[in-house]
């Protein structure tokens, strides 16, 4: 057989130019999706929310928005269970109890829980796939803010559930 000048691929080598090209498709960890969805938030959005705070409850709005998102899929869970422990947080902040998060940690909370709110952020709420913008927001915030978050469900076993009993 004459040689065409082509190289022939070998299976090992195919499967691994092939990984490199498309990594999603192999279960190899993507690249974070971050396009800063927050700039969609304005200052009337926060503002909402920590007039909201300041009363010591979600807007009625809001609070509907997350007992229908606590009822639907995994990703719908998450942001619903995220945003009411990002808001526990921040009115235990208000409240001067919980004394760790700096005034840069309230401001990123606030404002994805201001984008959660939205209903017509990037991915229109109303779409299929209309939360995947809000999940990835909450997501990378709790990423960002681990430390933080966990610091504030210690302190709140210590001091808020024994209130309780």
């Amino acid at each position: 057989m004459p040689y065409s000048g082509l190289r022939m691929k070998s299976w090992t080598s195919s499967i691994l130019e092939d990984r490199a090209a498309n990594p999603a498709r192999f279960g190899a960890p993507t690249p974070p999706f971050r396009l800063g969805l927050l700039h969609l938030v304005t200052p009337h959005d926060v503002q909402g929310l920590r007039t909201a705070l300041a009363h010591g409850r979600l807007p009625p709005d809001f609070a509907a928005k997350l007992a229908r998102l606590g009822e639907g899929s995994l990703i719908h869970r998450s942001v619903e269970q995220n945003s009411r422990l990002f808001f526990a947080l921040l009115l235990a902040a208000l409240e001067c109890s919980f004394t760790e998060a700096t005034p840069a940690d309230r401001d990123r909370l606030m404002r994805v829980l201001a984008y959660v709110r939205k209903d017509d952020d990037a991915i229109p709420d109303y779409r299929p796939d209309g939360f995947i913008d809000d999940h990835q927001e909450v997501r990378a915030a709790a990423m960002e803010l681990a430390r933080l978050l966990h610091a504030f469900k210690v302190w709140r076993l210590r001091h808020q559930v024994p209130a309780m009993w």
